[in-house]
């Protein structure tokens, strides 16, 4: 019998062979069985996933390269057993189904879906198969059941953990409660990494807090220095017990924190995990700022079905750069996790620059963030160690595999080209640097 080294390297060689066969899109796990055991195709087939060649799509179903569902669907579905029928595939174009409806000859329930498009079947009749996922009993309120969970990793299947899926499926819950808060003395809005992702779909990784700007009216402007500090304070309270009333699985804890003027208050929960892991803390934090000045906001459908309004993508920048410029240089040590800001700015570079620069200009050049900190925080980068903490704190928070291939995190010298050439193109570096 040959050793496990030698039946992996014989699996790696078979998914090789598949790879390099002209036109194909796809591999299905029971075409490697026969040449390999089904652990050594099984490693093997990570292999190729975390490298960004293969796309983990469907159960047993590996996306080549860029290959979009609706070129995947026709080269799998025969080989699973499946005659698609003529007809008319396409319905109108949706982020799920991407547009493709696919008539079957008997009813399917596979879910085959990449990056938020999936394939919908139909069966011969023309009436619709819910898939295993859609099939999944999801009540908001509730915390997420190990089937959810399971459906979430595998829609996600480079989360890298049950653990992380789970904290997204109730980061998401929490956001949907969030979206129903009103108050007559404020208005909420969204921003930070979770508005970048969610609502401005600007990034892709997973975001653990939440950050709340409520912005107060001109009554509460008016009010006395001690009136208005009670006043933020009675707001941020009603924040609090909205959340846990819509969520009651999620417990207040005594963690957070209330700044002396009220401006700032962080409320963190607590959840039972249902799959517990060491690197994820179960947990949400809801970091509350009150902020004294209207700040241009966007409206975007939101994930609870309502028009919800986020910080404008330019202001959440400026926040980052703020953010850099003053912990940074000082205590780069004490921040590793401040990489998640260089990240997030690399990768909206192109929405910035779309922007008016001169606009971008004067929105990021403000406070502490001169063109000196600015230098200040590329020589703080420049270390090694930071490498070292992008590919830490992505192997955490990315959800997709960091290398130069497409569909994945770009790696730490394309991400820190990336920020110094945004840095560059809004002025905010001095002339003379290189």
């Amino acid at each position: 019998m040959a050793s496990v080294g030698t039946a992996y390297e014989i699996a790696c060689e078979a998914v090789g062979s598949l790879l390099r066969e002209d036109g194909r899109k796809a591999i299905l796990r029971s075409e490697l069985v026969a040449h390999a055991p089904a652990h050594a195709c099984d490693r093997a087939l990570r292999h190729y996933c975390e490298s960004g060649e293969l796309t983990r799509v469907g159960h047993g179903i590996y996306g080549i390269g860029t290959a979009k569902v609706f070129d995947i669907v026709p080269e799998v579905m025969p080989k699973l057993g499946y005659r698609i029928l003529p007809g008319e595939r396409v319905r109108g174009y949706s982020q799920k189904s991407g547009g493709a409806v696919w008539r079957l000859d008997r009813p399917c329930r596979r879910l085959i879906r990449k990056r938020g498009v999936q394939a919908m079947f139909e069966t011969p009749d023309g009436r619709p198969v819910a898939n295993r996922q859609q099939g999944v009993a999801m009540n908001p309120q509730e915390p997420p059941t190990r089937r959810e969970i399971e459906a979430h990793f595998h829609t996600f299947e480079r989360c890298h953990s049950l653990a992380r899926a789970e904290k997204d499926l109730v980061v998401r819950r929490a956001m949907v409660a969030m979206e129903r808060f009103r108050s007559e003395r404020a208005t909420l809005a969204i921003e930070g990494g979770t508005a970048l992702v969610a609502y401005h779909r600007l990034t892709t990784r997973f975001s653990e807090d939440l950050d709340i700007r409520l912005i107060p009216d001109e009554a509460v402007h008016r009010l006395g220095t001690e009136e208005r500090i009670a006043a933020l304070k009675e707001i941020g309270q009603e924040f609090k017990a909205h959340v846990h009333a819509e969520l009651p699985f999620l417990q207040p804890t005594r963690k957070g924190r209330i700044r002396r003027d009220a401006l700032l208050q962080t409320f963190i929960y607590n959840y039972r995990s249902v799959v517990p892991d060491e690197e994820v803390v179960a947990g949400v934090k809801c970091e509350v700022v009150h902020i004294p000045l209207m700040m241009p906001t966007v409206e975007h459908a939101g994930l609870g079905g309502e028009r919800f309004k986020t910080i404008h993508p330019v202001e959440i920048a400026s926040g980052k750069w703020q953010a850099l410029t003053t912990r940074l240089p000082r205590n780069a040590d004490s921040y590793p996790d401040l990489v998640r800001h260089v990240h997030d700015l690399a990768a909206i570079r192109p929405a910035l620059i779309l922007l008016d620069p001169e606009t971008a200009r004067e929105t990021m050049l403000r406070d502490e963030t001169t063109h000196e900190s600015v230098a200040a925080v590329l020589k703080e980068l420049a270390r090694p160690v930071w490498r070292d903490h992008y590919e830490s704190y992505m192997r955490r928070m990315g959800v997709l595999p960091v290398t130069d291939w497409p569909n994945s995190h770009p790696g730490w010298d394309t991400v820190l080209a990336n920020f110094t050439a945004l840095a560059r193109e809004l002025g905010l570096l001095p002339a003379d640097t290189a």
